[in-house]
């Protein structure tokens, strides 16, 4: 798990974004409703839902995006709601964007969609479908954030 950082999870409330981040690095137990920014370590972030979904905590998100390398946008796949601000992804272009479709077990899911909203947002990098009950997507996700992580380290 220690190549698992430099990330930052954004999405709106209820998106499973908590679940997401504590599925990805081994965090046993039910995940409790965010507050504030979490920070495994100084490079690894969990947002509150509200910091999205209200115009008035958008500069926290984006001065939070500011050091972190791989942007992960989770949206909920059954959710076809457009709430990204406009051109939020612009400002950090050269950023490895990425889109997360979370609870795709649920019965209700309109993957196909939530793809072609996430593509018109302007996530032009990998979109992954994941259930924090299915352990391989979990792990398929993992396993990318690492490699990006590797990649930028090389780079650095």
């Amino acid at each position: 798990m220690e190549k698992l950082k430099n990330f930052i999870l954004i999405g709106g409330v209820g998106v499973g974004k908590t679940s997401l981040f504590n599925s990805l690095l081994g965090i046993k137990g039910e995940a409790n409703k965010t507050q504030a920014m979490v920070y495994h370590n100084e490079s690894t972030v969990d947002t509150p839902g509200e910091f999205f979904d209200n115009p008035r905590f958008y500069s926290a998100i984006i001065c939070s995006m500011m050091d972190i390398d791989t942007i992960v946008y989770v949206h909920q796949c059954n959710n076809i709601e457009r709430k990204l601000p406009h051109g939020l992804f612009n400002i950090y272009e050269p950023k490895n964007i990425i889109g997360v479709i979370s609870k795709v077990d649920l019965p209700d899911a309109n993957i196909d969609e939530v793809i072609e909203l996430l593509r018109d947002y302007g996530i032009k990098n990998k979109i992954f479908e994941v259930s924090i009950l299915d352990e391989e997507s979990i792990a398929d996700l993992r396993n990318y954030l690492c490699e990006q992580n590797e990649q930028n380290k090389n780079v650095a």
